[in-house]
């Protein structure tokens, strides 16, 4: 469908009504000055037909009675009705009550009887009538006036009167109706066009407004609202940009409480596997001391070293702990590829103590520098590893492989369990979508993981193949060396 804006369709709307209602007032006027015209034309007609009807009869009377000649009178009451000024005569005549002619403007006329129809009709009246016809192309007003006085018929004066002038004067004004008509319904056009664009002016600066907001400007920059009902949808508008940014915000803030639990949660469970990576380095310790103190002499310098390696151990436990727990935006550094997934193997191993499952590491990658945020690196394989061992039976394997893909450096973990359904492989990386029962999944750990490896620039993808679950982490800018990006 084509687009029509309001300005266009006020245009049209308003064409079609002006050109309504400028018809309509033509025609209106048009036929009141024709309705007019004519009437006047029949009022004057009739009044000279009615005037000289009198003076005829009194012709006729005097000529019965032998005071004055026949045909006298009769012709010059003919020729004073030919010589109206304010009519057109073409011909008059009287007639007398058989139709006989006895006095007629063309004198050849004369003593002539009529037997036409519209003769008939004349003498048959007893008031006037005009009967329009057409003679020679030319558009009559035939007035007939009978002649009667006290019961006594002499006749009827029948005086035939052009119309062309008065239709001429409908036609003249006729093309003036036209002419005020189009001038007047251009102006209106004009008029209309200014309007409308009156009116969309202040719609277009508030979808200009909408348009301008967006992340770096959340509120509504417009801040003069109007007081109709543009300004009532300015309001509107405004009212919902700051709801959106209130729902945002709750939004915003929401994740990032589901972050910090996935973080606790991440935690709690590499709390009971540290406890007993403790205690043993401890144990050594105590051991090492014992013997320390029952020989002394030279093998003092052999156990004071197994003392120090163990208080490193410990030392590292504790460190990469504190640097787990912390919260703060992606902050990538210099990573050694081998020591990164060695933190990473024992981790997992202390993250999947309990349950039951066996890890196996297999580092593919040569050694190199990475450049990555390794608490939040460390995060999504922690919930990788979690999720996998929940999924895998309690005598399984769960894997974590390293590998250098081109310019990436890749993690994956796969293990054997039971496959995530088609139909939600997809939807699983959506905020708060879990297939755990409830209580024992937020929903928001691949969420996260997912965003943590996009804010790298990276991707985490599933798929499943020969029985095995697989994710992969994938993170470009690998770096070589000491001296730059690959």
């Amino acid at each position: 469908m084509p687009f029509f804006g309001l300005r266009a369709r006020f245009m049209i709307i308003a064409v079609l009504l002006t050109l309504g209602s400028s018809a309509t007032w033509g025609v209106w006027s048009w036929k009141r000055e024709e309705q007019f015209l004519i009437d006047r034309l029949t009022r004057e007609g009739e009044v000279l037909v009615s005037t000289m009807a009198i003076p005829i009869i009194n012709a006729l009377l005097y000529e019965e009675l032998g005071i004055i000649d026949e045909g006298g009178l009769l012709d010059n009451f003919i020729a004073e009705i030919m010589a109206t000024p304010r009519l057109v005569p073409r011909y008059a005549m009287v007639l007398d009550e058989a139709g006989r002619v006895l006095a007629h403007n063309q004198l050849s006329e004369y003593g002539n009887i009529y037997t036409d129809p519209l003769t008939n009709q004349a003498l048959e009246l007893t008031h006037f009538k005009q009967t329009d016809t057409v003679i020679d192309n030319e558009r009559i007003a035939d007035l007939a006036m009978p002649l009667n006085i006290a019961g006594k018929s002499w006749g009827t004066l029948r005086v035939g009167i052009s119309m062309e002038p008065a239709y001429r004067e409908i036609t003249r004004l006729e093309r003036q109706i036209v002419i005020f008509s189009a001038a007047f319904s251009i102006g209106a056009l004009v008029i209309y066009w200014v309007i409308g664009t009156l009116l969309v002016r202040p719609i277009r600066q508030l979808t200009d407004s909408m348009e301008a907001v967006g992340d770096s400007l959340p509120q509504f920059p417009d801040k003069h609202l109007r007081h109709d009902e543009i300004g009532q949808l300015q309001k509107s508008f405004a009212d919902m940009l700051e709801r959106l940014n209130q729902s945002e915000a709750e939004r915003e803030a929401s994740v990032a409480r589901m972050l910090e639990n996935e973080r606790i949660l991440a935690i709690g469970r590499l709390v009971s596997g540290v406890a007993h990576e403790v205690n043993n380095p401890l144990a050594g310790v105590e051991s090492a001391l014992y013997q320390i103190q029952r020989k002394g002499g030279d093998p003092v310098q052999r156990y004071v070293g197994l003392v120090r390696q163990s208080i490193e151990r410990i030392g590292r436990i504790v460190s990469q702990l504190s640097d787990l727990s912390r919260v703060g935006e992606i902050t990538p550094q210099v990573v050694d590829s081998d020591l990164f997934f060695d933190d990473l193997v024992m981790f997992s191993r202390m993250a999947i103590k309990d349950s039951g499952c066996r890890l196996l590491s297999d580092n593919r990658c040569p050694r190199t520098l990475i450049f990555i945020d390794r608490d939040k690196i460390h995060q999504v394989i922690l919930n990788l590893i979690i999720n996998a061992a929940d999924a895998t039976d309690s005598n399984g394997t769960v894997r974590l492989l390293a590998n250098l893909d081109g310019d990436c450096y890749q993690l994956q973990v796969q293990n054997t369990g039971t496959p995530i359904p088609e139909g939600i492989a997809e939807q699983m990386f959506t905020p708060f979508f879990t297939t755990k029962e409830a209580g024992q999944g937020s929903g928001m750990g691949l969420a996260v993981s997912r965003g943590i490896a996009e804010n790298h620039g990276g991707s985490l993808t599933y798929q499943h193949r020969d029985g095995r679950t697989a994710f992969t982490l994938s993170i470009p800018h690998v770096l070589i060396g000491d001296n730059g990006y690959a």
